[in-house]
């Protein structure tokens, strides 16, 4: 995982610091390096985990003309297929997070519904004044956003990044924490605080002119064809093995978490045909559940 930080404001140039403080508390979300970049009203914080493009693939990234900049946190699944349809695009990196300013110049605002993957973006467009805050379509990529007190656009992949901010007084949501006491968690299109909200899956923001517009994006879609079962064995092993190979890019090591069981096993029979040299790992209880011999048999298997 990685992290995003932002700050949209008249004053921004003076709050330097302020985003500094705001990467430094989330430096364990991205300990592989940490970036900054402002625009005359738009400062973008950065902090990376290294999966994808080692060498040049740092943000906050910029465009070509300097005057587009986004922030990413995520994956996007297929990417080197979606840079082989961008013929126009000159690409600079071989990073997964350019496509993403390359599609902006090519489809506009529309470009999110080219997104498969699991991210949270941001990316500030300086010729229009406008910054676009984009979540994944199941909301896997954790996104925050708060109004501060000197009327600031902030926003963050954790709740601490803003608070840290010290430009938003934060108001305790009785209704979130009431939730929390009776179920145990903060529903998951809220925050425990009033004043500091989350983007939903699948949205996108758009912050222009001080004004706040929020829309979904994408839907789940409608089932077209029904098939028969002996049909959607072979379709179901099609789409698994696509989208587990899809999964797979990566300039690091490939890990996967072991249980033994179905799921974590099929996972990792599928990774292995595609990805040499995978490392699993695996973890008993004592006293209680233990399935390491289990999770060896598939380890021994598989050769992870």
């Amino acid at each position: 995982m990685c992290a995003i930080t932002g700050i949209i404001s008249n004053s921004v140039q003076n709050k330097k610091e302020i985003l500094q403080k705001m990467n430094k508390v989330v430096a364990y979300r991205g300990p592989d390096g940490q970036g900054k970049y402002f625009f005359g009203r738009c400062g973008l914080g950065h902090r990376r985990l290294s999966i994808i493009d080692l060498k040049t693939g740092d943000q906050p990234m910029i465009s070509f003309d300097g005057k587009k900049g986004v922030v990413f946190n995520g994956e996007i699944y297929g990417y080197k297929e979606i840079k082989n349809n961008l013929t126009d695009y000159k690409f600079r990196t071989s990073s997964d997070t350019e496509v993403i300013l390359a599609l902006y110049e090519k489809y506009g605002d529309d470009f999110v519904k080219k997104l498969p993957g699991i991210f949270a973006f941001a990316l500030w467009d300086d010729k229009e004044k406008k910054l676009l805050c984009v979540r994944d379509r199941f909301g896997e990529k954790p996104l925050y956003y708060a109004i501060g007190k000197g009327g600031e656009f902030v926003f963050a992949s954790e709740i601490k990044s803003i608070l840290s901010s010290g430009l938003i007084n934060p108001i305790l949501d009785k209704e979130s924490l009431t939730h929390y006491l009776k179920r145990l968690y903060v529903h998951p299109h809220k925050t425990i605080y009033k004043n500091i909200f989350t983007l939903p899956p699948a949205h996108l923001l758009i912050y222009k002119n001080e004004k706040i517009i929020t829309e979904r994006y994408w839907q789940i879609p409608e089932i077209k064809n029904l098939i028969t079962l002996e049909e959607a064995v072979p379709e179901f092993k099609k789409l698994l093995h696509k989208a587990g190979e899809k999964q797979l890019i990566a300039d690091v090591p490939v890990g996967a978490f072991l249980s033994g069981g179905l799921d974590s096993s099929t996972i990792v029979a599928i990774a292995s045909q595609y990805k040499k040299g995978i490392k699993t790992f695996s973890f008993a209880f004592r006293d209680s559940i233990n399935e390491l011999s289990f999770a060896r048999e598939i380890a021994q298997k598989y050769g992870t």
